[in-house]
């Protein structure tokens, strides 16, 4: 399975196409066990999204059928996805897992959990780390 990179970005947005990518694969049944419990938990990067704009579960569930262009339109149409707003979350999602940020308390325990396969001494954010397990699958 390959998911869009942290970074990627649709509507400016960084996570977005990733949360989109993995709600079609749940829908499609081809979502991981293991993505599928932690697809929109509160306590991921799926929660920090969801929460910083205001959107549910359900609603990534009822647009990620659709084309991208209306996932798009969807998102800019939200009151919570103005330009600056976005600006702030693509600010918010780099540091995750930073020290004073939010997740830092999750970082830890995700690299000696989830991601206990990777070297991750040099890893800093959540991120970063997302990005480090996605390069060991090539």
């Amino acid at each position: 399975m390959t998911l869009p990179p942290p970074h990627k970005r649709m509507a400016s947005c960084m996570w977005l196409p990733r949360i989109i990518a993995k709600a079609r694969l749940l829908q499609a049944d081809m979502l991981p066990d293991d993505y599928m419990l932690r697809f929109c938990a509160t306590t991921g990067v799926d929660g920090q999204f969801l929460s910083f704009f205001g959107i549910t579960r359900q609603d990534v569930l009822a647009i990620a059928p659709h084309t991208n262009r209306a996932v798009i339109a969807w998102f800019k149409a939200l009151p919570t996805a103005k330009l600056s707003r976005i600006k702030k979350w693509n600010q918010l999602a780099e540091s995750l897992g930073r020290p004073g940020m939010p997740m830092a308390e999750r970082l830890e325990y995700a690299k000696t959990s989830v991601y206990s396969h990777l070297d991750t001494s040099r890893v800093e954010t959540i991120f970063q780390m997302l990005e480090l397990d996605a390069a060991s699958e090539i």
